[in-house]
């Protein structure tokens, strides 16, 4: 029981790859709520560079940072560590009060840890955003010969989900699991901090024995599926017709 418990910790603390669901109207003076402030330390052997939103704070790798005005949202936050490995470990996080968290290792693996107490960090800054560059300034037209170009067709998205290796850890883990419900208290707390793609979900979903079991599944990742256009897909894993109702049910009531 202590090991699934310590496994359930590290997988918890995996990093998305994928980009996660669009936070809507945040931004300073989108509140009016007082501005937070998320401390991150890692131990004395360990730098790390720090993004907020996939922007990255620290331009040299530090032991601890502090970030303030963030105003009150939810952030994603992922740390890149200085090592050979380069190891990176991310989650969101709720910034509508100050946040604290301490970097742990556990074996090969890396996690954040909710710390107490008053930290003095190495760098204290405010949170950096993206900005656009600013135009350039109008320069005087000279007679231009107008070539056409053929249209340049846009560079096709394609959602990653979680990682596939870290999928795969976590697959193996549930398949260990002995009971279906402890499989499926498991399974929510993976994907409820690694997005995943309609695939890996429906690889997790004919895991359980149960058909019941499968469909609260489908029910609780749904928000988490970085394809949710594709969820249709799911349909393949269920034996019966009222499962795939009620699904589809489901999602048309959000």
């Amino acid at each position: 029981m202590k090991k699934s418990i310590l496994y359930l910790f590290l997988l918890l603390a995996l990093p998305s790859m994928a980009q996660y669901r669009g936070h809507g109207g945040h931004g300073p003076g989108g509140s009016h709520e007082t501005a937070s402030s998320l401390t991150i330390v890692a131990p004395k052997h360990q730098a790390f560079w720090l993004f907020v939103d996939d922007v990255l704070q620290n331009e040299n790798a530090v032991h601890s940072i502090r970030i303030n005005n963030l105003w009150p949202d939810e952030f994603y936050i992922r740390v890149e560590l200085d090592n050979p490995e380069q190891e990176c470990i991310g989650r969101f996080v709720d910034m509508r009060y100050p946040q604290g968290f301490s970097i742990v290792q556990h074996g090969n693996l890396f996690g954040f840890e909710p710390t107490q107490g008053n930290i003095r960090p190495e760098l204290t800054m405010n949170v950096m955003t993206e900005m656009p560059l600013p135009p350039m300034p109008a320069t005087p037209s000279t007679p231009q010969i107008e070539i056409v170009q053929p249209p340049v067709p846009e560079p096709v998205h394609i959602e990653m989900g979680m990682n596939p290796r870290d999928f795969d850890e976590a697959v193996n883990l549930l398949s260990k699991e002995s009971f279906d419900d402890t499989r499926l208290t498991t399974a929510k707390q993976i994907v409820a901090n690694n997005p995943m793609t309609v695939n890996q979900i429906a690889q997790i979903c004919r895991l359980f024995t149960y058909e019941n079991n499968k469909l609260e599944w489908a029910k609780f990742a749904y928000p988490y599926c970085v394809e949710k256009n594709k969820y249709y897909m799911l349909n393949d894993v269920f034996t019966y017709d009222s499962s795939k109702q009620e699904l589809n049910e489901f999602i048309k009531g959000l």
